[in-house]
Order: structure tokens, then C-alpha cells, then sequence
């Protein structure tokens, strides 16, 4: 991540500043640490519970300070795309993948293996990861007051993947740089864990509870976004009326961040959930050779109902229903 434009520009011309921004660095370091240790016991409390194998893939932790006359979630957009694009492409360990070089061997050839399976959901998943850390930090877009909050939260990927993320931002108001402006400090921890056993146990439904939930977790953010325009725009018509339109702009900023990232995961969540139930309400008439067992023997193909994606989703929810109901 690093440094807005604004800042680098402060922090060159004005050696007060720069001291300033050596001392929030300083706490941010100290910041880092503490959520690297809750995402550990995080990671710990996960596995742990489930008896599950696992090892560490990838993972990183920076720290990032925006003025917020430039603000913006552009680095951190690309950070998850480039990420998201080099696991896709099975482009790991390498820098591409931050932390993905002191990987084990085994973990990474295991990691291939089963994310070769699953490689279709890339789009779901990096969807995902980008709309909840965006979600995160662009409650911090429409800062009115000094303030700080933290995050800890863990969604499995697919492919046995499972990500930990912690994050804090803190909004710090100096009249003697900023007239009037914020300037905004975040943290970010992310580790990236790869488990065999969780491969095998979690499957198509479970991705899909998890991904109806973070939606919730979207809306429920877009409803707080919305009252709490309501009410510094109600303020400011009272006290302020000439900041009525900067503010007014910069809630609809974060708003539009935020459903722009609910409605790709939505979209992709329906397509994904659109083909499950499709195959549950026709299972006992599929046409399945070599099926057995609580296997369906109907005539009806997949093909037939299915094309693209939805038929690769199709294909391996079957063949998830087909493990879960065979006699032990």
C-alpha cells in the first residue's frame, strides 16, 4: 500500500510533517503487531476446532495513510486483484503472491493440487475478498471526527484456502497541516492457510452460506452508510450549510464503493446458488453413467439444462451430492 499523493508531496516539503508522519508510523508498527497476533489466534482457534491439518501459504502486513482530499481504494483494489489473478494462474510462490515465497514445498504443491478443482471460482472468491476489505476501509471514507476501529474476520476461499484478515483504521485531525482535513491510518493483516482436510469437507454449500452472509454483512453496511449521512447532513444544514455538498459527495463515494462490491457478489452468488438449486429440485432425474448407490439413474443430462459456468458448477455440485449421500 503506502502513502497517498498528498501526503508524499507534505511530507517532502515540510520537515515538521515528516516527523508527524514518523510518529504515526511508529504506532502503526505497533498496530500491525497486535492484529497479526489476534489473526494467529485466529488461525489457531479455526484449525484447531476442526482437527484440520493445515499450513501457511501467503500472507502480508502494511500499513497505508491517505489525506483525505485524495482519498481512494485503488491500491488496495489492485493489491487483490494481482493476488487473486496470480493463484488463478497458479503463480506461486513468487513475488506476485506476497509471503508466498517462504512456503513450504508440500503446502504449495498441495495448494496446486487442489486449486487446480476449483479454479473457477476465482472470480467468486476474489469478489468476495475485495467487496469485504472495500467494505472495511470506506467506512473510513466519510471520517467527519477523529476516530478508530478495528475488524477480525476469516471467510473460507476454496481449494482448501482459507483466509484471516484483521484490519484497523484511525482518522487523526491536525489544524497545523491539514486545515480542516483528516488524514487516515490503516492497517492491514491478511494470512492465507492451505488445509487438505478442509478441501475435502468444505464444499459448494458452504461457500454459499458464507458468501449470503457477507452480503448481509454488505447491506447491513450500506443501511449504516445511508443513517449516518442522514444525520451529519442534518447537522450540517443546521450549523454548516456550505459543507452540505463536499459531505453530501463523499457519503455517495462510499456508498457507490460499497453496493458497486455488493452487486458483483451478488451477481456472482446468484449465478453459483441459481445452478444448485436447480440441480437439487431435478437430482432424482439426472442421467448420471456409472452412478450407484443413492446416485440418481434418470435420463435427464446436465447438459441439457446447463451451459459455461453454470454447467461446471452443475457438474460439481453432483458430484458433491454423489460423495454425501453414497452408503458409508
Amino acid at each position: 500500500m503506502g502513502k497517498s499523493k498528498g501526503i508524499e508531496e507534505k511530507e517532502k516539503a515540510n520537515q515538521e510533517f515528516r516527523a508527524f508522519m514518523d510518529t504515526l508510523q511508529a504506532e502503526a508498527k505497533v498496530r500491525e503487531d497486535g492484529i497479526q497476533q489476534e489473526v494467529d489466534a485466529l488461525v489457531a482457534k479455526h484449525y484447531n476446532a476442526n482437527k484440520w491439518d493445515h499450513a501457511r501459504l501467503f500472507g502480508n502486513r502494511q500499513s497505508d495513510y491517505q489525506n483525505y482530499d485524495d482519498w481512494s481504494l485503488d491500491r488496495i483494489v489492485k493489491i487483490t486483484e494481482s493476488i487473486g489473478n496470480a493463484l488463478k494462474g497458479g503463480n506461486f510462490p513468487s513475488a506476485a503472491v506476497p509471503g508466498s515465497k517462504e512456503a513450504e514445498k508440500s503446502t504449495v504443491d498441495e495448494a496446486k493440487e487442489f486449486i487446480a478443482s476449483f479454479a473457477g471460482d476465482y472470480d467468486l472468491v476474489i469478489a468476495r475478498v475485495q467487496a469485504m476489505v472495500s467494505a472495511v476501509l470506506s467506512q473510513f471514507s466519510v471520517a467527519s471526527s477523529v476516530s478508530q476501529k478495528a475488524v477480525l474476520k476469516d471467510m473460507p476461499l476454496s481449494g482448501g484456502l482459507h483466509l484471516f484478515f484483521g484490519s484497523m483504521g484511525s482518522v487523526y485531525q491536525n489544524q497545523k497541516f491539514f486545515s480542516n482535513q483528516y488524514i487516515g491510518s490503516f492497517q492491514i493483516v491478511f494470512e492465507t492457510y492451505m488445509s487438505v482436510k478442509e478441501a475435502q469437507t468444505i464444499g459448494l454449500q458452504q461457500i454459499l452460506a458464507t458468501t449470503e452472509y457477507e452480503l448481509n454483512v454488505l447491506n447491513s453496511l450500506i443501511i449504516s452508510i445511508r443513517d449516518a449521512q442522514k444525520k451529519s447532513l442534518t447537522e450540517i444544514l443546521k450549523n454548516n450549510p456550505q459543507d452540505y455538498t463536499s459531505t453530501y459527495a463523499t457519503y455517495k463515494l462510499a456508498l457507490d464503493i460499497t453496493k458497486a462490491d455488493r452487486d458483483v457478489v451478488e451477481q456472482k452468488y446468484n449465478e453459483y446458488n441459481s445452478a444448485v438449486e436447480a440441480v437439487d429440485t431435478v437430482y432424482a432425474q439426472l442421467a448420471l453413467p456409472g452412478a450407484s448407490g443413492a446416485a440418481p439413474t434418470g435420463t435427464l443430462a446436465l447438459e441439457t439444462l446447463f451451459s459455461g459456468k453454470q454447467l461446471e458448477v452443475a457438474q460439481r455440485y453432483v458430484r458433491e451430492k454423489q460423495a454425501a449421500l453414497a452408503p458409508a
